[in-house]
């Protein structure tokens, strides 16, 4: 991080126990999160380390856990151990949306109760879909965002996508039998074993 940033990493004593501000900040468990990529996308709070259970604190009574996909592919189990006990679980595609996730979370917590939030219509709601949808199809190996969209343009919907055949997929221009494999097997791993 470059030194215009607001976000600069700031130990949890820096500010001493009656430090203006320290409440407003996100703390983030340095033992799991240095080096987490999210870090450089979290722009409108400013963060600082600390010893908490939770990946990042948000708040008095919200705590997130971060997962990598790649992580939870080599250690399965890792995440059930962590999440028991849980009420609520959001997933996020990619390492911005899980930061706008974080950032949102704890912007709420300073939020005063009464404040009406305004309500946010996406300019184009289609096309923010569509381009999740895209990122999910091309979370399996060796698919390509020109496969993905090939793949919504010919099946229509993400569901049809899903329920399709390994053979159904090959047929699909550009796809393949090797990358409509990767995908069928992709779309039918469970997130959780």
């Amino acid at each position: 991080m470059d030194a215009a940033t607001p976000n600069i990493p700031r130990a949890a004593d820096d500010q001493g126990s009656s430090g203006v501000g320290a409440a407003s900040r996100l703390i983030v468990n340095r033992r799991r999160q240095e080096g987490n990529p999210v870090l450089k996308y979290v722009r409108n709070v400013r963060y600082e380390w600390g010893e908490i259970g939770a990946d990042f604190e948000c708040g008095s009574t919200c705590g997130v856990l971060y997962l990598a996909l790649k992580y939870h592919k080599l250690h399965p189990n890792y995440i059930l151990t962590r999440l028991s006990g849980k009420d609520e679980n959001k997933y996020a595609c990619r390492v911005e949306e899980a930061a706008e996730y974080i950032e949102n979370l704890k912007l709420a917590d300073n939020r005063d109760p009464t404040f009406k939030k305004p309500v946010f219509v996406p300019v184009d709601e289609k096309t923010a879909l569509q381009n999740a949808a895209v990122g999910i199809l091309t979370g399996a190996r060796s698919v390509t965002k020109a496969d993905a969209q090939r793949l919504l343009f010919n099946f229509g919907t993400l569901k049809a996508i899903s329920e399709a055949s390994e053979e159904q997929l090959a047929l699909c221009p550009g796809l393949g039998p090797i990358r409509a494999k990767n995908l069928y097997n992709y779309l039918r791993t469970p997130f959780t074993s």
